[in-house]
């Protein structure tokens, strides 16, 4: 009786030493935060308003630390069972790797503008290096600094702070910590608080998003393989239906997408080349009329007056890794992103592939960095691109992008000379076919250096006059004109592009597809939508019809209208069936959304739904708006409806790309074979 008596005392001793000890832990969370308010927030330039949200910021903070404390409690009791000074050691090294885990999430916060989450696990070591290096933000000093402050910190105070909390106080401190490891949704920040999606991820505290992240991914998520899909033949589109064919191939349907582009040219007397501009980091908010921002593409702005331009179309995920397969082959994600599975990619359809197999079609690829990244150039080769250029074998006589000032690094070449270098290869072109090409800019895009720069900056001061904005707005503009140099850069160097492109025999038998691979996440981000908000501009001489359209499309629609378009006019006889998600573009002027469409944020995380005029963004649901903007709406059943759809897609989605199940033998003789 005598040992048990004595056990309990050393656990309620212990268990005061803890929870004394941990009121260090929660100091060292809450100077990070006040690290962020008056150094970060300053020194990147977080839009007016972020104070509020830093300030509630710190609830979330104090909840990290009792969630935190609550991990950290039971093995620093048993510990302290056999050596008070091991339990010691324990908290000192968790405590202190913790922290500094917390400050290196908020610096990639305060560079990218979002949290990073699980996805982290989806880029190679390489592609992380090269990320980082091209930040120029990463300086190792301010971290070691810190870690010295908190290992004195704590070394100083671990043997002094010792509260003799009674033990009523350390019952409830104790119910405290472990009931903060409950899901309720006052524990987290809700994005109806907030006035904009920087401000709620402003207010999380980064470490716990990331916990969170990887706890739900890894963890938490249920085994796709244990569970089964919901076919149904037939699903509503806003042109009939679609109707699937097969049960194991949960994606392939009969190919009958409507030709909405062909009553807009004139008739394709041959086969037309093709040509996408797909942009970095081009998003709606500042370029096109009623871009909330401002426009800051003058000479894009004049292209779409001419052209087919859908003004609300959505990139199908917030980074560029999805912009090939998406825009090229409107096929499903897989687990982190299509081109993630390099060589064990599902046979697939592409427009690529059709165009080569069908009518002879020669292409390329001109990229100014590096093509591996992301497995662009093994996506590109299973389609049987016939050329790829990129910073390897750029050529001499271009120049790169100059280097960041703090890293000295550069991601590659310029758009201007990805424009010009695509230029002097279709002059060198000799062949008579016809031409299938993508181009891949590379400017808009951390750490935001061009050629010319000071040229750049102070356009950016004209164009800013010019701009009928409130002073608030341009106020806003002007913490990130760097950002947006860049971004007048690129259309400076597209117009390049097409003075000379004019020039060319193929111009007046070319069609342009120009759109970004989505919106600039260093530019605070207004909304969950917003993320994805990218122009889609269909350019030829060819048409004889421009037009302006209001209703929302995606990257999954290009593919299937392009092929529609061309069949109809016998260029090609497309496939029967296929495995597109996309519905082929809706030419409907008023704002209307006829379809579903998944989204996929980041790698590793497929979060996003959109179906008709209802969004749901990481379990919250929204009504999406005529202006794109989005709002919180309180209709559980509709929500627990679009989780059941988004978890369908992701069950069909597992078994198509993990089986091989997008496309029968029988349409293999659409796809590239090597020879």
């Amino acid at each position: 009786m005598g040992k048990i008596t004595d056990t309990l005392g050393l656990l309620v001793r212990t268990l005061r030493r803890f929870i004394s000890l941990s009121f260090i832990l929660a100091v060292m969370i809450l100077i990070v935060r006040l690290h962020e308010i008056v150094i970060l927030s300053n020194y990147h330039s977080y839009p007016p308003g972020s104070f509020n949200s830093l300030l509630i910021g710190i609830k979330y903070d104090i909840i990290l630390y009792l969630r935190v404390s609550a991990v950290l409690m039971i093995p620093f009791l048993l510990l302290g069972l056999f050596s008070q000074k091991a339990a010691r050691v324990f908290f000192i090294s968790a405590s202190v790797f913790l922290v500094l885990g917390d400050m290196l999430l908020l610096k990639y916060f305060s560079t990218a503008g979002v949290p990073l989450g699980a996805d982290l696990f989806a880029y190679s070591i390489e592609e992380i290096n090269q990320t980082v290096q091209s930040s120029g933000e990463m300086n190792v000093w301010p971290f070691i600094f810190m870690a010295l402050f908190l290992v004195y910190m704590v070394r100083v105070l671990i043997k002094h702070v010792y509260y003799k909390l009674k033990p009523w106080m350390l019952f409830i401190i104790s119910a405290a910590m472990f009931a903060s490891l409950a899901p309720f949704g006052f524990l987290k920040p809700q994005p109806s608080d907030f006035e904009n999606e920087f401000s709620l991820y402003a207010a999380t505290n980064k470490l716990n998003f990331f916990s969170e992240s990887v706890l739900t991914r890894y963890v938490f998520n249920e085994p796709l393989d244990q569970q089964t899909y919901t076919f149904k033949p037939n699903v509503a589109t806003a042109d009939g239906s679609f109707t699937y064919l097969d049960e194991d191939y949960p994606f392939l349907h009969k190919e009958t997408t409507p030709d909405v582009l062909g009553k807009y040219f004139e008739p394709l007397e041959s086969r037309p080349n093709i040509v996408f501009i797909i942009v970095e980091s081009l998003g709606r908010a500042y370029s096109g009329e009623g871009a909330y921002l401002g426009s800051f593409t003058p000479f894009l702005d004049s292209l779409m007056d001419k052209s087919l331009y859908w003004e609300n179309n959505l990139s199908t995920s917030g980074r560029t890794f999805e912009v090939l397969p998406s825009t090229l082959a409107s096929v499903p994600f897989g687990d982190r992103g299509f081109t993630e599975l390099g060589e064990e990619m599902p046979d697939h359809l592409s427009l690529l592939s059709i165009l080569k197999t069908q009518a002879n079609y020669t292409s390329s690829f001109t990229y100014g960095g590096e093509a591996h990244f992301d497995n662009m150039d093994v996506f590109l080769k299973r389609q049987g691109i016939d050329k790829i250029i990129d910073n390897t074998n750029f050529g001499a006589g271009y120049e790169k992008m100059p280097p960041s000032a703090t890293s000295g690094f550069s991601w590659g070449f310029g758009d201007r000379e990805i424009f010009r270098r695509y230029i002097d290869e279709i002059k060198a072109d000799n062949t008579a076919s016809p031409r299938m090409d993508i181009l891949l800019t590379l400017s808009i895009h951390s750490p935001f250096v061009v050629a010319n720069q000071e040229y750049y900056l102070s356009k950016f001061n004209e164009r800013l006059e010019k701009l009928e904005l409130s002073e608030k707005t341009k106020n806003f503009n002007r913490n990130y004109q760097q950002q947006f140099s860049t971004v007048l850069y690129f259309d400076d160097a597209l117009r390049y592009f097409f003075s000379e492109f004019r020039k060319l025999p193929s111009f007046n038998n070319t069609i342009f597809v120009i759109t970004g691979d989505h919106r600039m996440p260093e530019v605070p981000i207004s909304t969950q939508l917003d993320r994805f908000h990218v122009p889609l501009v269909i350019y030829s001489p060819m048409i004889k019809k421009p037009a302006k359209f209001s209703s929302l499309v995606t990257h999954f629609d290009i593919t299937p209208s392009l092929l529609a378009m061309l069949d109809a006019d016998s260029i090609i006889s497309r496939p029967k069936a296929a495995a597109w998600i996309g519905h082929g573009l809706d030419n409907e002027e008023d704002f209307r959304v006829a379809n579903a469409y998944p989204l996929m944020r980041n790698k590793n995380e497929i979060l996003d739904f959109i179906d008709g005029e209802r969004m749901l963004a990481n379990k919250v649901i929204y009504q999406v708006y005529e202006n794109m903007d989005i709002e919180t709406v309180d209709e559980p059943d509709r929500e627990k409806e679009l989780e059941a759809k988004l978890n369908n897609f992701l069950l069909k989605n597992n078994h198509a790309i993990k089986n091989n199940k997008l496309i029968p033998d029988s349409l293999k003789v659409y796809t590239y074979k090597e020879q």
